[in-house]
């Protein structure tokens, strides 16, 4: 599908029989304990005494007293006593038969000879308890946290019954008030806390394992389905209603009579209840693929896509194909069959086919798993929407602008090849392009590379077979970690890379991670890549670089620049701001080449541009330009008239003079022109001088300030002119 997204739920045994488990360890440790304590002879009071640590070596006795601690058994007799029914401890060897405890003495020495015991029992059983687990069917995760809470259950059980006896014996030893206290002296009542500290260790201990993978599209805006709302759009006399307003307003808005003065926004069609009839769409399909009958489906209602003759489609090979509707309509695609007639129904069907717009032609890519990366996938786990056996059934609908939709799915059929895997993977594309540019100085860059199923990758600057390449890569080796477009990334990092050349770097990859050697596929040729090493770029030329002049309170000005070097002998994109703050750069309307201009209206004043220019290499270079702005919008003026030789007049500023023999009413373009007594000079203006002749004079400075039309700069004639 068009973006795939696949949960695997490890399905768990149940929590009753771990717990059951548990109830049955815990018999089973405390039956052993009891047995322990069977004697032939007369019952004796149990004493769960220990002495002081000077002078003691460690020995192995039963609980109850002695009345002789020096022929105690030493640690390493009878292996089930010290496991099962004994309590380590620590004896005072001088100790005299009948020797008393002081009173209000804490003894410490039972304290860790009961440790050990409730360790001892406690691993006891949490091992019996792992092993028992995993015959039963658990995962490694369950068995893990009930061997843990039953270790923990039983070895706080077992050393709060030892504490809770030593004090009923008469010793006051650290925790026995404690114990006594809570119930622990009993066999019965430390059995149930062991339970208890057990189920609550268990139920925090033991984590659910649910593997899922997570996408984020980015969809265009949907209108709301229908037109219950088009007539807002007329409402509104003040503004017209736009075709965009129109159809914003539900997908069955539209406009009528268009290109009129009475354009309407109306419900299309508002009666319509047929939903869109699909039909497989042979163009797309792709080669050597064909439609056939489904198995079990009339025509009408699916179809099966066979790879000729009659064969199952190839594993991680891309699979196109389409659909045709018999009006506009959005499809959607899924694993999962999704019974109703609710909207929801079809809302929550997983992929679009193709993509989100309204239609007649569809078209969706499938790149499907082997059989056997399944199986290894769900390593005897279930996972329903995902067949183990390679024959799918992927429902289809469509809906259309008034919310119609098949209620019956139409359904594509079709089975991937269940043959052993022979194919080496293949890496279709990567994350750069090849052939592509570097910036300067950096001699790293991070790849991904995309390959058509879960594999190993390795790369190497030279063509080597796979084991003799030294880089690895960070690869994808589940089926469900396939990215937007159905391919599996491997990540690394190729180093070395060199400035001002052709970097060649070689990957091979080996399909089925985690599969035995000899049942892996590897790539005997190498898919070649090349970074190409670039040089710095440079701006060598910017302007505006003076002051710049207008006629109007808004002026033009050109900001340029000119670029070389870098990846592409100066080609780049520039980049303007006038802050030269981050994010305030936009690109120049004339670059992506060497040179590069932009366009501004400007009011008067000094301004700094900052300039940025990239190439695709990543270089990049900055550069600033400093200029003013200053406006002139009134007409120049004649400051002075005489005749010497000629009619010669003198103007405030570089202008252009022209003169009519007849009024001041006329087309500037339309007058005699003066011409200039000295070319380098355009202040100073000539005519020749008639005596008896009035000159009706003009003058417009060079930003097109010029008198009125029916305006002089001056009138000129002897009267006036000496």
């Amino acid at each position: 599908m068009s973006e795939k997204r696949r949960s695997f739920v490890i399905c768990n045994v149940a929590l009753s029989e771990i717990f059951i488990l548990i109830l049955a360890v815990f018999a089973f440790a405390f039956i052993v304990g009891e047995a322990g304590r069977v004697s032939a002879g007369p019952e004796q009071e149990i004493d769960y005494s220990a002495v002081d640590l000077v002078g003691s070596d460690l020995g192995e006795g039963n609980p109850a007293a002695t009345n002789n601690p020096t022929d105690t058994t030493k640690a390493g007799g009878d292996i089930i006593p010290k496991l099962f029914g004994g309590s380590f401890f620590l004896r005072e060897k001088s100790t005299e038969v009948g020797g008393v405890v002081t009173e209000g003495e804490i003894i410490l020495g039972g304290v860790p000879a009961h440790l050990i015991t409730g360790a001892l029992w406690g691993g006891i059983a949490g091992g019996v308890t792992y092993m028992i687990a995993g015959l039963l069917g658990a995962s490694d995760e369950q068995a893990k946290a009930a061997s843990l809470a039953v270790g923990l259950g039983v070895g706080i059980a077992r050393f709060g019954f030892l504490q809770a006896q030593a004090a009923a014996a008469g010793n006051k030893v650290l925790f026995g008030d404690l114990f006594t206290k809570l119930g622990f002296g009993t066999t019965q009542v430390a059995f149930l806390w062991g339970i208890g500290i057990a189920a609550v260790a268990f139920i925090i201990l033991y984590k659910k394992t649910e593997i899922q993978k997570v996408t984020l599209e980015c969809l265009p805006w949907e209108a709301p389905l229908g037109g219950k709302s088009c007539e807002e759009c007329n409402s509104d006399s003040l503004q017209p209603c736009s075709e965009y307003r129109c159809k914003a307003l539900g997908q069955a808005c539209d406009i009528v009579n268009k290109g009129t003065t009475d354009e309407k926004c109306v419900w299309v069609n508002p009666n319509d209840v047929k939903s869109p009839q699909i039909t497989p769409w042979d163009k797309p399909l792709t080669e050597g693929h064909r439609y056939s009958n489904h198995d079990t489906l009339p025509s009408s209602q699916g179809a099966k896509i066979v790879r000729n003759p009659n064969n199952c489609i190839q594993a991680f090979t891309p699979l196109q194909f389409g659909i045709v509707t018999d009006e506009p309509a959005q499809c959607k695609i899924d694993i999962v069959p999704n019974k109703g007639s609710t909207q929801d129904v079809f809302d929550n069907m997983q992929y679009y086919f193709g993509d989100s717009l309204y239609g007649y032609n569809h078209t969706e890519t499938l790149n499907l798993p082997s059989p056997e990366s399944v199986k290894n996938t769900l390593n005897g786990t279930e996972a329903p929407e995902v067949p183990i056996d390679g024959i799918y059934n992927f429902y289809t609908r469509c809906r259309d602008a008034n919310g119609n939709f098949n209620v019956q799915e139409f359904v594509f059929q079709l089975c991937v090849d269940d043959a052993p895997d022979t194919t080496p993977p293949v890496i279709v594309e990567t994350s750069i392009n090849s052939g592509s540019y570097v910036s300067y100085g950096i001699d790293e860059v991070g790849i991904d590379v995309y390959v058509n199923e879960p594999a190993d990758c390795r790369w190497d600057i030279e063509s080597k077979n796979y084991d003799d390449m030294v880089n690895t890569m960070e690869c994808s080796s589940e089926i469900y970690e396939m990215n937007a477009r159905q391919l599996y990334p491997c990540s690394g990092t190729l180093k070395g890379i060199e400035d001002k050349k052709d970097n060649k770097f070689y990957f091979r990859c080996r399909d089925k991670p985690t599969a035995p050697g000899n049942e892996r596929n590897t790539n005997v040729q190498s898919y070649e890549f090349v970074l190409k090493g670039s040089q710095p770029l440079n701006i060598i030329k910017t302007g505006p670089n003076e002051t710049i002049f207008g006629s109007t309170t808004s002026v033009k000005v050109d900001l340029t620049a000119e670029t070389s070097n870098g990846a592409e002998e100066g080609k780049a994109t520039c980049y303007f701001s006038n802050s030269g703050a981050q994010g305030s750069y936009i690109a120049m309307f004339e670059t992506f080449d060497y040179k590069h201009k932009q366009k501004l209206q400007l009011p008067e004043g000094d301004y700094t541009y900052y300039l940025r220019c990239v190439d695709v290499g990543g270089n990049s270079a900055d550069e600033s330009v400093e200029f003013r702005v200053e406006t002139d919008n009134e007409a120049p003026m004649v400051t002075r008239a005489y005749r010497t030789d000629g009619l010669k007049i003198v103007t405030n500023e570089d202008a252009e003079c022209v003169y009519s023999l007849n009024s001041c009413n006329y087309v500037f373009e339309e007058g005699l022109k003066m011409i200039y007594s000295n070319p380098s000079i355009k202040t100073n203006h000539f005519a020749e001088w008639q005596p008896n002749i009035v000159y009706y004079i003009k003058c417009r400075d060079f930003y097109g300030n010029a008198p009125l039309p029916d305006q002089c700069s001056m009138i000129a004639s002897a009267s006036n002119v000496k």
